[in-house]
């Protein structure tokens, strides 16, 4: 007696180990890496998948968390798959909530349009129907960047026990997978190459600002390499005691750079000034292959110093460095590369050291 109650036992911990702490497992295994969305699709190389809720024509409880168990289930078996990278569901559901992307609309390009392509370029969903004893199961495959589906596959499962769902879901899956696999080895569109703060840049510098979207147009803040450093005035003055440029409502934020800069050189060019200042020179720089340089504002400064120089990268001089942005008619914000500090009252015609930066 004492052998087979240990026996029972034994059995109740495998049970036990099989049916909660296995699936758990395999659970954390697929969800987890979801959370990282696009950031892990470009450093895997692996196309981004995301599973929205699937719908169901039943009001019944039952069959609602039924949907929402199928649902778990494709997100577990395309992570298990380890072919994709599956967005995390709770990010996937709040995304769409923002946007107010109804999943009954979803099918609509318009809808498709409002999910950013740095989330996920690809989503599975579908439709659930109720048949007798089991569940009709429409299973869709959405391109966001082309707006229209590249697959829809059909299949049925039993609900009459509570592991023919798994299973049946399981294999019907695992065939949905395979074609789409290679659905989305024809479709895929490659993200961009990813950037952390201190990597070499496209045009051979370094960069010191990564905001983690492409809202603007731009994700990346690349400082130029020291060979192109120089000193300049910031601007110059004219025959009648004026400083140009001079007063032109720059800004000090990040993201104001480039704009500063055509301020600048918009003002510069009305005084045909050939020489400088910092900001003309910038934009006159061509290196690595680019052409869009600029001279960076204050903040873009500050983080140039905070993420490079205090960490001594960057090959900065440790001196003082001009930002495009102006504090009065015959001053403007520079910076001490040494120690850090900004100051807002450098006079526009001392020479300091200028290094220009650009967006990407």
């Amino acid at each position: 007696m004492p052998f087979q109650r240990q026996e029972s036992k034994n059995k109740m911990r495998r049970r036990f180990m099989w049916n909660i702490v296995c699936p758990a497992v395999i659970w954390l295994a697929c969800i987890l890496p979801g959370a990282a969305r696009l950031d892990a699709q470009q450093k895997t190389g692996l196309p981004g998948i995301g599973v929205v809720r699937f719908l169901i024509a039943s009001s019944a409880f039952k069959d609602i968390e039924n949907a929402a168990v199928i649902r778990d289930l494709v997100v577990r078996s395309i992570g298990v798959s380890g072919k994709f990278i599956v967005a995390g569901v709770d990010q996937l559901d709040a995304l769409m909530e923002e946007n107010n992307i109804p999943v009954s609309k979803l099918y609509n390009p318009d809808e498709m349009a409002k999910i950013p392509l740095t989330f996920v370029q690809f989503l599975v969903t579908g439709f659930i129907s109720l048949e007798a004893k089991g569940y009709r199961i429409n299973m869709y495959l959405l391109d966001l960047s082309k707006k229209e589906f590249l697959l829809n596959e059909v299949t049925w499962v039993s609900s009459e026990k509570e592991d023919s769902i798994w299973f049946g879901v399981r294999d019907f899956t695992r065939e949905f997978i395979e074609k789409m696999e290679y659905a989305v080895s024809v479709n895929e569109v490659r993200p961009e190459e990813f950037y952390t703060v201190g990597d070499t840049g496209p045009a051979g510098g370094l960069i010191f600002y990564a905001k983690g979207s492409r809202a603007g147009g731009w994700q990346y803040l690349e400082a130029a390499p020291p060979e192109t450093e120089f000193r300049a005035v910031w601007g110059v003055k004219m025959t009648d005691d004026t400083v140009v440029p001079a007063l032109l409502g720059t800004k000090g934020g990040v993201g104001t750079g480039f704009d500063n800069t055509e301020l600048c050189v918009k003002d510069a060019s009305m005084f045909r000034i050939e020489n400088g200042p910092a900001a003309l020179a910038c934009r006159k720089l061509d290196f690595g292959g680019y052409t869009d340089w600029f001279l960076p504002s204050k903040d873009e400064l500050m983080f140039m110093y905070m993420n490079l120089a205090s960490r001594g990268l960057g090959g900065f001089s440790g001196e003082t460095y001009w930002s495009s942005t102006e504090s009065s008619y015959d001053n403007a914000y520079f910076q001490s590369f040494r120690e850090g500090r900004q100051f807002y009252n450098g006079y526009k015609l001392l020479p300091l050291y200028v290094r220009a930066i650009r967006a990407f």
